[in-house]
């Protein structure tokens, strides 16, 4: 378990335990000598930062710290964190935790690249040829990302994902120039991320993989590294969250999702993550739990658009098929073998568990048809569709 592994996405990806230590020999590679460092605070109270910040001081790098990530990232936090890198003037931005401070970093990457005056919904994807355009490459800071939970895959994404001050409704920024240009996965930083964490974020590496698998705008290269990448998830979450000090288990759910991020960059998403920003953003349910509550009845909604494809995950989420069955049933397994992993990590199951009201039901399905990540899933929806898989997950 000691070996890193280094991989070219485009961006410069480490791989393995200690990786996070290489932080200050990639500074040193770019040629700087100040870092801005986009820190979840939660992070850095547990001590997590201190290495990385003890090998950038030893180098002689100049350390500038932030830690106001707040989850679920918001125009006005990624907007103070832009100003406070520009007060800063730092030359390289890392950033350090979960999805929402990769997410930050990300946005704030985009931001102190162009006109202070740019507000971060200007470049948001959704307004195609009328968005903002995007800063040149040469004038947003390189980007350094350290992922301290095996999810979202950020570190290998060119996305944020941010959300509106008034509505609460989210929307995405980003493009090839915003992917970081180093990732350091190190799954030593994931050894004491809590059981229902681990639980939650292993499902939102998951529906990643699933959904760019099943995704009608699929990039057939990809499959393999996929369908391994569901398998690691199938053999490796349970132990992850029930022996979190397994190392093989949190070096296997890292690499799924890397490799979920990976996928997604290239495939895009489907309807379950329509379904789960809203459930983030108007109820509060934390993203990776959102996605697996809702992942197996988007994929019983969305069987029939591609069968083979969810046989396969059945294949790779669980050994128990002898190839005596049909299609139709491993695929129907596939939503089976979800299930289980839901309950079998001790995640809520239904949007009631999680603390959904059924009044915000109609309002849900709005903002979910509203959301495109559902333009290529293998089946397609409506808002009466995203009513109903909302209300069968009640």
């Amino acid at each position: 378990m000691s070996k890193i592994s280094t991989y070219l996405w485009p961006g410069k990806v480490h791989l393995g335990f200690g990786s996070a230590n290489l932080a200050a020999q990639e500074v040193a590679l770019l040629g700087e000598k100040s870092v801005f460092v986009i820190v979840d605070p939660g992070v850095r109270q547990a001590g997590l930062l201190d290495g990385v910040l003890d090998g950038l001081q030893a180098a002689d790098i100049q350390v500038t710290v932030y830690d106001q990530v707040v989850p679920n990232p918001d125009m006005a936090s990624v907007h103070a964190a832009a100003n406070a890198l520009r007060d800063a003037k730092s030359d390289v931005l890392i950033g350090m935790g979960g999805g929402s401070a990769l997410d930050t970093a990300k946005a704030v990457k985009l931001l102190v690249g162009g006109p202070p005056s740019a507000a971060i919904d200007e470049y948001a994807t959704a307004l195609g040829d009328e968005k903002r355009p995007y800063p040149a490459p040469q004038d947003m800071p390189p980007y350094i990302a350290i992922p301290t939970t095996a999810g979202t895959g950020a570190e290998a994404t060119p996305w944020a994902v941010i959300t509106r001050n008034d509505n609460q409704m989210k929307f995405g920024v980003g493009d090839v120039s915003t992917i970081p240009e180093v990732a350091l996965v190190d799954p030593e930083l994931t050894l004491t991320l809590p059981p229902h964490l681990t639980a939650a974020t292993g499902m939102d590496a998951l529906s990643h993989l699933i959904e760019a698998y099943v995704s009608t705008n699929n990039n057939p290269i990809l499959d393999p590294l996929i369908l391994h990448g569901i398998g690691l998830i199938g053999r490796s979450l349970r132990t992850a969250v029930s022996r979190g000090d397994n190392k093989q288990a949190r070096h296997d759910m890292m690499e799924a999702s890397l490799l979920g991020g990976v996928a997604i960059s290239s495939n895009w998403l489907g309807a379950c993550h329509s379904l789960a920003h809203p459930l983030s953003g108007l109820a509060g349910v934390h993203h990776g739990l959102a996605c697996g509550i809702m992942l197996p009845y988007q994929m019983a909604y969305s069987l029939m658009g591609a069968l083979e494809r969810y046989a396969d995950i059945a294949l790779a989420l669980d050994d128990v098929w002898t190839g005596d069955e049909s299609v139709r049933e491993m695929a129907f397994g596939a939503v089976t073998a979800v299930s289980d992993l839901l309950n079998d990590t001790n995640l809520p199951t239904t949007l009631i568990d999680a603390g959904v009201s059924p009044d915000l039901l109609p309002q849900l399905a709005k903002a979910a048809y509203a959301d495109l990540n559902w333009w290529t899933n293998p089946r397609e929806v409506s808002e009466q569709a995203m009513a109903e898989m909302y209300r069968a997950a009640m």
